[in-house]
């Protein structure tokens, strides 16, 4: 899991380079930063690393003083952290305790106030935990034979869509390719919600021609299609 981290760079956030990154690393995470920026934009190269990224992590940490006691804190992790959810990246915007809570509000995102480096490690690893599972992918053949006849003429042009149905929740569909594989055709599918959960596969042709596995168990490994 490749992670984006931004913080500040000053004395200050020392700490985040000796303790942070190297935890990160611990919990076998390749570990991206940003650049020390002038004014308000991000580096193309910034940018370009954010979004290579499976999470972004910014750290909000006190910066200036201001008159009523608060803080400010780092505008280019605010836009690193905006960047990302732009990309739609998987955010945890983590705050210093006493740092203006005006400042950078990316809506309603996960977020966590600390005054405890302990604790916030914890934090950080219940993030990383509830990251990394969704990255579990897996491939299934799609059978049978007559399937891959029918499709290969458009499976350049196929549309692929999946569907999860776990503790009676529905999901959205979500689209992916079909892989040409020995034998036949296959689907490469992501963010599978647990070992438990079943999974429907619909393939579209062309015209009205549609193939569909109804719920299976994802934990398949050739799931069989039914023309409809």
């Amino acid at each position: 899991m490749k992670v984006f981290l931004g913080f500040g760079y000053n004395d200050n956030d020392k700490w985040i380079t000796t303790l942070v990154i190297p935890f990160l690393k611990a919990l076998n995470c390749d570990v991206e930063t940003g650049e020390d920026m002038q004014g308000e934009n991000l580096s193309d190269g910034v940018i370009a690393r954010i979004k290579d990224c499976d999470a972004c992590i910014g750290m909000l940490t006190k910066r200036d003083e201001l008159k009523n006691g608060k803080y400010t804190t780092h505008s280019w992790v605010i836009s690193e952290l905006a960047n990302a959810v732009t990309f739609d990246i998987p955010v945890f915007e983590i705050r210093e305790k006493g740092v203006d809570p005006q400042s950078g509000e990316l809506g309603d995102r996960q977020r966590y106030e600390f005054d405890d480096k302990a604790l916030l490690l914890l934090e950080i690893a219940k993030f990383i935990s509830k990251e990394k599972s969704k990255l579990t992918f897996k491939t299934f053949m799609l059978l049978p034979p007559e399937f891959s006849d029918a499709i290969k003429p458009v499976a350049k042009i196929a549309k692929c869509f999946y569907r999860f149905l776990y503790k009676a929740k529905e999901y959205e569909p979500e689209e992916t390719k079909l892989v040409r594989m020995q034998g036949g055709y296959g689907i490469i599918i992501k963010k599978i919600p647990s070992e438990e959960a079943q999974i429907e596969i619909t393939i579209q042709g062309l015209g009205n021609e549609t193939w569909c596995s109804g719920y299976v168990s994802v934990g398949l490994m050739n799931v069989n299609l039914t023309k409809e």
